[in-house]
């Protein structure tokens, strides 16, 4: 459950970024990243929320857009439909540059997706051991259960639930990390709650 959510979490945090057109206005003075813009199903245009733009620049990697973005307002910790923020979907990518740059405009280290994870749970499963340091160094809360009571050090040490990311020596480096950092597994604190 917990690998399909993430999946369809990590496809839908990207997919689900749109742009709006252009009339003029602050946020619309930014640059577009796509050459069309976004059709829905039925070949429409769609009209999207300013705040997903910061998503479909993430996605796309484009700091100067996303620096843009966030000097005109757009909120750093806005959501998509699945609750991923931009640091989210940054760090499920790996992308440590962007990462730093919403880390410094305010971005909220522990805010949860729906799925209650935070961007350290994405860093473990992902096996981003920069990214996890960086995290953990700004404040970064080790021993967040998700909704299925699994820690970072679970997801950085998961086996089974389907999970089967081939990026091995890099999730091995982040539960080193995090055990080094006082990071448990969910099973250990859930325990202590019953």
């Amino acid at each position: 459950m917990v690998i399909k959510y993430i999946f369809v979490t990590c496809v839908f945090c990207l997919a689900g970024c749109r742009t709006s057109e252009q009339n003029g206005n602050s946020l619309d003075q930014v640059p577009f990243l796509f050459n069309q813009e976004p059709k829905d199903e039925y070949g429409r245009t769609v009209q999207a929320v300013p705040e997903l733009r910061l998503h479909a620049a993430v996605e796309k990697g484009d700091e100067s857009v996303i620096r843009k973005y966030l000097a005109l307002g757009v909120a750093v910790d806005s959501k998509n439909q699945f609750g991923i923020t931009p640091l989210h979907s940054a760090t499920c990518q790996g992308k440590i540059e962007i990462v730093r740059i919403l880390i410094k405009n305010g971005a909220k280290i522990d805010e949860a997706s729906y799925g209650k994870q935070t961007a350290l749970h994405f860093a473990a499963l992902n096996g981003n051991p920069l990214i996890a340091k960086l995290l953990i160094d700004n404040g970064a809360t080790l021993n967040t259960l998700d909704s299925e009571d699994w820690t970072p050090l679970d997801c950085a040490l998961a086996r089974g639930k389907g999970i089967t990311f081939s990026n091995f020596d890099g999730r091995k480096a982040v539960a080193e990390l995090l055990i080094e950092k006082g990071g448990r597994k969910g099973n250990e604190i859930s325990a202590g709650h019953h």
